[in-house]
């Protein structure tokens, strides 16, 4: 029985210390758990603000010109070959055959007007001419027969006395039929003679020979060519426009020129006139053209015949417009400009356009600058710097 005591006792005291480490536990975490929060607050009034980072703005820097609005004056470019304004293909005008040829005929020669070229055998047109000429003077005496015997017979019917005479007695109708005879014959002589001439083949002005198509010993009939000539003094060249170019050109007649082209590694130049413009369109090619005659240049020359040549051609004056460089446009149809330190789009009107530069009108501000960098990713309002590319001041023309 004495056991039982013990064993109880040492049981009360087993559970008083785990409650002694209970308590101990649970006010060490409550020290914790408030050293803790007075930590966190502590820390929280304690706190600095971060230091706020400084932004930094990118500003693009821009190349830019002046804009300048004035007039313009529209310079077309345009090409085409010389050619002579007189050609001509010759041919034999009679039957014959070629007796002789001038040395001259030949292609490339050079021949006089009135030279003869060619000479057919003329043989039977002469024997022709001088029958032509016997009818004549026969139809001469013919003719004079006739007068005498009208005018005798006007003295013997006014000798009878027995009223007016008719045509026939005083002899008109024969008198009259002698003169239309003696024309007719005349006529006769005068083509037998122009036959003969025609046996002479000449050339009909100044010229160069392009082609020689006949040798002596040739029989030709009427209409047969035999050479083909032209001028070398004047010329003009036949110039292309296009639609566009049509519109300004049109009224540009008298305008002067001037025709450039290489020679022999030379640089050669030609003044030149705008004679006139086709008023026609060609469908096939829809462009028109304008010929203009060339003038001799300082040194006496003239462009040979045939040479490709280069021409630039005033044309209308184009008022209050804006000459950019082609390179400035974006788009196709518009520009930025600089505008108090910003970018700003402005859309333009393309009036006419060239390799290198283009004629707009837009409603550009007098403090506008024409932004010719291309930015990668440009936006209106963007804060730019302008660098002017203006040369001593002076806007782009």
């Amino acid at each position: 029985m004495e056991d039982e005591p013990k064993a109880d006792d040492s049981q009360q005291e087993q559970q008083r210390i785990m409650a002694i480490h209970a308590v101990k536990s649970f006010v060490l975490a409550l020290m914790i758990l408030v050293v803790a929060s007075v930590l966190l607050i502590v820390l929280v009034l304690t706190k600095q603000d971060p230091k706020k980072k400084q932004e930094i703005e990118l500003v693009n820097s821009v190349r830019v010109i002046r804009i300048v609005r004035g007039s313009h004056q529209v310079r077309i470019q345009t090409q085409g070959a010389v050619r002579s304004l007189h050609e001509v293909q010759l041919a034999a005008e009679v039957n014959g055959r070629v007796e002789s040829k001038s040395d001259a005929l030949v292609a490339g020669a050079v021949v006089a007007k009135g030279q003869v070229l060619l000479e057919l055998d003329a043989t039977n047109y002469r024997a022709a001419a001088a029958r032509a000429a016997s009818s004549v003077a026969e139809a001469e005496v013919v003719l004079e027969q006739e007068k005498a015997m009208a005018r005798q017979a006007a003295i013997d019917w006014e000798k009878l006395g027995r009223g007016e005479a008719s045509d026939l007695a005083l002899r008109k109708p024969q008198l009259e039929a002698a003169e239309k005879r003696l024309e007719s014959v005349k006529q006769e002589l005068k083509r037998a003679k122009k036959d003969v001439e025609r046996c002479s083949i000449r050339a009909p002005f100044d010229a160069r020979v392009r082609m020689a198509m006949v040798e002596v010993g040739a029989v030709l009939a009427p209409g047969t060519p035999v050479a083909e000539l032209y001028s070398t003094t004047e010329l003009e060249v036949k110039l292309p426009f296009t639609l566009l170019d049509y519109g300004f050109i049109k009224d540009a007649k008298g305008a002067e020129l001037t025709l450039t082209a290489a020679v022999g590694g030379e640089q050669k130049t030609w003044p030149a006139v705008l004679d006139r413009v086709d008023g026609e369109v060609q469908r096939s090619t829809l462009s028109a053209h304008g010929r203009a005659i060339v003038k001799a240049n300082k040194a006496g020359e003239l462009p040979p015949v045939g040479l490709f040549v280069e021409a630039v051609v005033p044309g209308k004056t184009l008022e209050d417009v804006v000459v950019l460089p082609r390179s400035s446009v974006r788009g196709g149809n518009q520009v930025w400009v600089e505008r108090g330190g910003k970018l700003v789009s402005l859309p333009i009107t393309i009036l006419r356009a060239s390799e290198h530069e283009m004629v707009v009108r837009a409603e550009f501000e007098p403090e506008d600058r024409l932004v010719l960098t291309r930015l990668a990713a440009p936006m209106p309002g963007m804060k730019v710097e302008a660098i002017s590319e203006d040369s001593e001041d002076k806007a782009y023309e």
